[in-house]
């Protein structure tokens, strides 16, 4: 294998991989990548056993073949490189790939070829093609609620359904829940073959949503007990079908394919954990909120409890640290009932304030112990759902 291509245009490949594979490997092999140089294309896989990515784009291929290869170490000395046109070539007399680029040459050992595990055969029988601006916003936006016990692997996903004209996102900890949707236009409904309803590792969406790839809408298809998501760099980049065999195609320049196996499990009936009554609803100017909350609990250091007081007509937001000294502030707002007293996590108050895109939003409550639900003055489309802290 003999390839010549631009430090950059590689090396935002390995990124992506990287970001999306588990650090956490059972075998020493998968500390590697595969290298498929193939006419004007080379192919880039990598695995963790649960996630499987396939990275194509151009390049000048000057004879095919494949090796794999440490990927931390060629994302190191990638970077090492200025960018300019790097030439990469497997030395099969010595099982090395050597790196060129300028003056500077790099000998890299390779992994054996034949341990790399094979790529998972992807059938394209249901292609549903989402736009990509709006995937990339709802998984922003309800990611920071799931959970990272991995001994609660469900709550460590996102549930993503997509019904009817609509694409709906959510996640949890347990204390706390946050929905996102948004309408599907008909462009994209009329691809929509049968409804989906799945949870999908955190980190698979995550690098997805945090990608530099320039695309307009993501393909997902959906298996027995996986799911693929398919990107590329431009609007006409779509994955083709091969109606012979039925196995996905790539004819297209810089297409990205992401394979995970989908958690497996009971997730939350979120539905019914959101309250459909409640004793006050307040009106709360967002950016206002935020910032008396942030100001506040900027003397805390380990999330303690930060208290909201309800009076006539005002806000008193508080905290109290024996060890450290106290804050409070007050902020006006429309509330004329009894005094209310309420305490939560500040981090994830932030949180939930941060997702939500309107001035106003309406904080909905039972009582002082109950879950409150935190939605926008107008549209309804963001819900936070957040459990209080006991007070004395």
């Amino acid at each position: 294998m003999k390839i010549q291509t631009t430090r950059d245009h590689l090396l935002n490949k390995l990124i992506f991989i990287s970001r999306a594979l588990s650090t956490k490997i059972s075998n020493f092999i998968l500390n590697g990548i595969m290298l498929e140089a193939q006419k004007d294309i080379l192919s880039i896989y990598g695995t963790d056993l649960e996630t499987n990515i396939k990275c194509s784009l151009n390049v000048n291929v000057l004879k095919e073949g494949r090796v794999v290869v440490p990927l931390k170490i060629l994302i190191n000395v990638l970077r090492s490189f200025p960018e300019a046109k790097v030439e990469i070539e497997f030395l099969p007399d010595s099982s090395e790939l050597s790196l060129t680029c300028q003056k500077a040459n790099f000998r890299l050992n390779t992994f054996s070829l034949e341990e790399f595990p094979q790529f998972p055969e992807i059938k394209i029988n249901k292609v549903n093609n989402v736009e990509y601006k709006i995937f990339k916003n709802l998984i922003l936006k309800v990611q920071k609620s799931r959970s990272t016990d991995e001994s609660r692997i469900m709550l460590t996903g996102i549930l993503v359904e997509i019904n009817n004209n609509l694409l709906k996102m959510v996640a949890t900890d347990s204390y706390r829940l946050a929905l996102a949707q948004s309408q599907l236009s008909n462009e994209y409904l009329k691809d929509l073959k049968e409804p989906i309803k799945v949870v999908v590792p955190e980190r698979v969406l995550d690098t997805i949503a945090k990608s530099d790839i320039k695309s307009n809408e993501v393909g997902i298809s959906l298996e027995e007990s996986q799911i693929a998501f398919f990107l590329s760099e431009k609007e006409e980049n779509k994955p083709q079908e091969n109606k012979e065999d039925n196995k996905s195609e790539i004819k297209t320049e810089y297409n990205t394919l992401v394979v995970s196996r989908l958690l497996s499990g009971k997730f939350p009936d979120y539905e019914k954990l959101i309250p459909l009554e409640f004793k006050h609803s307040v009106v709360i100017n967002r950016d206002s909120m935020l910032e008396v909350i942030k100001r506040v609990s900027s003397i805390s250091q380990d999330n303690i409890p930060i208290k909201l007081e309800f009076e006539q007509g005002k806000l008193i937001v508080s905290m109290n640290i024996r060890e450290t000294g106290s804050a409070f502030e007050e902020l006006n707002v429309s509330y004329g009932e009894e005094r209310l007293q309420i305490a939560f996590n500040p981090s994830f108050l932030i949180d939930g304030l941060t997702i939500m895109d309107e001035e106003n939003l309406i904080f909905n409550i039972v009582d002082s112990l109950k879950p409150v639900l935190l939605k926008q003055e107008k549209n309804e489309d963001i819900l936070y759902l957040l459990m209080p802290i006991r007070i004395s």
